[in-house]
Parts: C-alpha cells; sequence; structure tokens
C-alpha cells in the first residue's frame, strides 16, 4: 500500500468519525489516529529507498557508459597499433584511430546524456510525490492541530448546568 492509500484511509476515517452536535467537529479515536501516522511514518522509509535505488541506477548507467567507453577507446588504440607497418598505414591508422576516437567519445556522451534525462525524469516524479507527500503531510498535521486545539477549548470552557429549584416564600 503506497503512501497515498494510507492518506485516503485517513481522511475516511476522519469522514467517518463522529460528529459533535451543534458543530463541524469531530471526534475520533486518538489510538487509531496515531496507528494512522505511524502507518504512514513507517511508509516514507520504504519511498526514500526507491529514491536511493533511482541514484544507484543512475550511478551504474553512467558507470556502464564509462566503461564502453574507455572499451571503445582501447580498441580503437589496439586497431591503430596493428595498422602502424608503414608510413602510409599509419597515417591511414591515425586518422581511422582519430575518427573511432571520436565516435567512442560522441557515443559515451550520448549514453551519458540519455542516462541523466532518465535520472532527472525520476528523479522530477520523485520529487513531485515527496511534494504531495509533504503537502499531505501538512493538511494532516494542520488539521490535527486544530481539532486539538478545538478539543482543549472544549475543555476550557466552563460547564453550564441548570438546576431546577423551588424558591419558596418564607413563612
Amino acid at each position: 500500500m503506497d503512501i497515498f492509500t494510507r492518506l485516503d484511509k485517513i481522511e475516511d476515517f476522519v469522514a467517518n468519525s463522529k460528529r459533535v452536535p451543534l458543530s463541524s467537529s469531530v471526534m475520533i479515536n486518538e489510538a487509531e489516529f496515531y496507528d494512522f501516522l505511524d502507518d504512514i511514518r513507517t511508509t516514507l522509509p520504504g519511498e526514500l529507498k526507491k529514491a536511493r535505488l533511482v541514484s544507484k541506477e543512475r550511478d551504474r548507467i553512467l558507470g556502464e557508459a564509462q566503461r564502453k567507453e574507455e572499451e571503445l577507446l582501447q580498441r580503437a588504440e589496439k586497431h591503430a597499433e596493428r595498422m602502424v607497418q608503414d608510413t602510409e598505414i599509419i597515417k591511414q591508422a591515425e586518422l581511422e584511430r582519430d575518427h573511432m576516437i571520436d565516435e567512442a567519445q560522441e557515443e559515451a556522451r550520448k549514453i551519458v546524456f540519455d542516462a541523466e534525462d532518465v535520472a532527472d525524469r525520476i528523479f522530477g516524479e520523485m520529487e513531485a510525490s515527496l511534494l504531495d507527500i509533504r503537502d499531505s503531510t501538512d493538511e494532516i498535521l494542520s488539521r490535527v492541530s486544530t481539532w486539538r486545539e478545538k478539543l482543549r477549548g472544549y475543555r476550557e470552557e466552563p460547564i453550564e448546568e441548570e438546576y431546577e429549584y423551588d424558591i419558596g416564600e418564607e413563612d
């Protein structure tokens, strides 16, 4: 169950709580409400773990791109060395090597660029999700604070009790 489902459960819990007569307030079971909050707190590390996994995947992709770049450069150098037999072949080899290095570097740049795009998109989505979570949590905390203030206000107001008694005339 994701964080948004858990937040929906809290909203349903409040919506289905017993209403306080003649007010817009509701009475909630404090223990159940704190259970919901604890459940959300346990979910957040999972969401953050996903973000870490995305970061690790980005690093892996970048590492693979660098490895491929090095491999391509090594192949280009080996190829160039094989072609070093006479002057004309050397010139040809140097041109071929330079071309292969340029291609390898261009391919490596493309791989890195694509990896950064993917990572940026994933981080953007994660950031949006975390901002939504933060906004939802802030809203819930604000509601909780409001409810607690209202509950405290009920305790501080004097209870007005009506007593019926006869005022008798003295004889």
